[in-house]
């Protein structure tokens, strides 16, 4: 006969179960939005009357509602349908090399509202961006007017430790800056850092271009290529955080030298100054001067055709080697590379399929972002509802204001 289960341990399963049905049940109603509990007891499995006490629990913690829809099931009677609470709502930032953006993103992945400021590229000074970030969280919050601000998510274009830190982002020009610390404590309260790419990659996955994929990768450019990838379902990390680095894949060994310290890095061959100063326009002019030399070569402008065609081979040269390394089911192009790709898919798939590849490439699909240059920061939204996602009863609210 078993040994019976100590009273106290046995407590504390059931304590665990529960706080994972919990996280189940939040987790359903922010990613697909309203539903019955009817379709929730389907979705996950449990009983009607363990969803009924779990939908009551988050109602308590003023995480989700319950509203009545008119439509009606097949009985005609009116359905109770669950909804997540959008005075619930995080702080995302999305700190990119020319400018700030920040959303205050609510429950169920709305847009509440958002602020962008502008910063010379090379002006990165870490102190000095906190305070801008503090100052666009708190115009944000106060758009928001009363809702609960419950957490921050911050996506960075670099190198981000497990723990949060940023350990290096070359086109910020930062080494080991301790700005997650420095925005938490401006702030209040725990701040969620994770690489833009990764974020991008979440996005997408969760509600975008990757929804229902399992082995999918997220390459994104500017003035670097971020990647962020997806691998039987979860996201890749590698052991400190450093995984996905692609954009400093050496392309080229005689190649152009790379912020990284390397040479010929793929995002020195596709990325969006490479195509500027090849098309003879100044770098740094982000998606409108990509745009303008795209429809340069368009009208047959020799100089922008050229630049187009030498970018888009190396665009080429990078996604043969995601089709080679990671097989995935579905390549999703963000940032530049969503426009290149959008001008020239035919001239970029015609350059991959000359290329060695061991993958059947037609098992491979290329598709542009669903949320264009959204993603990274509505990741970083859901990289700060991760916590609250993660254990519902350990919901908190931060400072009123920023």
């Amino acid at each position: 006969m078993p040994a019976a289960v100590p009273r106290g341990l046995a407590a504390g399963r059931t304590e665990e179960l529960r706080r994972a049905n919990l996280s189940a049940v939040l987790r359903a109603v922010h990613v697909g939005g309203a539903t019955t509990r009817a379709e929730l007891t389907r979705a996950l499995g449990l009983n009607r009357s363990t969803v009924g006490g779990l939908t009551n629990e988050l109602m308590s913690l003023g995480l989700v509602a319950e509203r009545v829809s008119r439509a009606g099931g097949r009985s005609g009677r009116p359905s109770h349908l669950v909804v997540p609470r959008c005075d619930n709502a995080v702080v995302a930032v999305d700190l990119q090399v020319d400018r700030v953006e920040v959303a205050l993103v609510a429950l169920g992945g709305t847009v509440v509202a958002r602020r962008s400021r502008a910063h010379p590229r090379g002006n990165h000074d870490v102190r000095q961006l906190v305070g801008t970030v503090s100052g666009l969280a708190g115009e944000v919050v106060e758009a928001g007017g009363d809702l609960r601000w419950i957490g921050v998510g911050v996506s960075v274009p670099g190198v981000v430790r497990a723990d949060g830190e940023v350990e290096f982002a070359p086109n910020l020009g930062w080494v080991h800056q301790p700005f997650t610390a420095l925005l938490a404590e401006r702030l209040g309260g725990p701040v969620q850092v994770a690489n833009d790419a990764n974020l991008g990659m979440l996005a997408e996955h969760l509600r975008g271009a990757a929804l229902g994929h399992h082995d999918a990768a997220y390459l994104a450019a500017s003035v670097g290529i971020g990647g962020g990838f997806l691998v039987g379902g979860h996201l890749l990390e590698g052991t400190a955080g450093y995984a996905g680095e692609i954009g400093h894949l050496q392309v080229d060994p005689g190649g152009l030298p790379c912020r990284c310290g390397a040479t010929g890095c793929w995002e020195t061959t596709a990325g969006e100054n490479r195509l500027l100063t090849l098309a003879g326009r100044p770098p740094g002019g982000g998606a409108e001067a990509v745009a303008d030399v795209l429809s340069a070569a368009e009208r047959g402008e020799e100089r922008a055709r050229r630049a187009v065609d030498e970018v888009s081979e190396w665009c080429a040269v990078g996604v043969r080697a995601i089709v080679n390394l990671f097989n995935p089911e579905v390549i999703v192009l963000g940032g530049s590379l969503e426009q290149l790709w959008q001008h020239e898919q035919a001239r970029i798939l015609a350059a991959v399929r000359r290329m060695p590849v061991i993958a059947p490439t037609p098992s491979v699909r290329v598709v542009p972002a669903a949320f264009g240059r959204d993603s990274s920061l509505l990741g970083a939204a859901e990289l700060a509802f991760e916590s609250v996602l993660a254990d519902p009863q350990a919901v908190r609210r931060y400072p009123t204001r920023a």
